[in-house]
């Protein structure tokens, strides 16, 4: 019995050694490529990035008198560039010679493992962020006078760790919810920057899982 047009067409998709879809086979192949290079170039650029607004944020906060702020913050930003080196590798060893199903697959199931471990980072990168930039500032000259003029204010208001009560509970609070948010703020942010492009592969996955069918 002759096959029919899309028994060839899934054949051809599926079996990459397979004659009867080559132009088939070629376009989805390029496609996945396509999406995947353009992944890596974006992935590459978001790194760079960090590395140069970590610098600039080191000998600006050294120029205005908060070295240890911006090295704080220095650190922070290298930590998450640490996250994400190991998932950097794996990226680079996806093999190429599989199908374009498989490949997409692959790098799909990558995107979610890395997304998990940033997610998992940024769950102390917000609230530790706050906290270092709330800790140099209730140490300035501004907050102390603040401070002093509470102080003067309400003579017998109870202190924790050097400030009036209701600044430490305020601070730890939005550290605590920081925390729990971090990994929801990560990936409104990631969505807000790779949205679109995730889409076009979720979408392009799914095509090609139809075919499969």
């Amino acid at each position: 019995m002759e096959k029919s047009i899309e028994t060839i067409w899934k054949e051809g998709f599926i079996n990459s050694d397979a004659l009867v879809a080559p132009k088939i086979n070629d376009l989805y192949n390029q496609k996945s490529q396509n999406i995947v290079d353009k992944f890596h170039r974006m992935f590459t650029i978001n790194r760079q990035a960090i590395i140069a607004g970590g610098i600039i944020i080191l000998v600006a906060s050294a120029i205005f008198g908060l070295p240890y702020l911006g090295a704080f913050i220095f650190f922070l930003l290298m930590a998450l560039l640490a996250v994400g080196r190991d998932g950097m590798k794996k990226l680079e060893k996806l093999d190429k010679n599989t199908n374009s199903y498989e490949y997409l697959k692959a790098f799909s199931n990558w995107r979610k493992e890395a997304i998990a471990a940033y997610a998992k980072a940024y769950t102390y990168f917000y609230p530790l962020l706050f906290l270092g930039i709330a800790i140099r500032f209730m140490f300035s000259n501004d907050a102390q006078a603040i401070i002093n003029a509470i102080v003067v204010e309400n003579p017998d208001i109870y202190h924790l760790f050097g400030i009036p009560w209701f600044f430490t509970l305020g601070i730890a609070f939005i550290t605590a919810v920081l925390t729990y948010f971090g990994g929801a703020l990560y990936r409104i942010d990631l969505d807000v920057v790779y949205g679109s492009s995730f889409k076009k592969l979720d979408d392009l996955i799914a095509e090609m899982e139809e075919l499969r069918r």
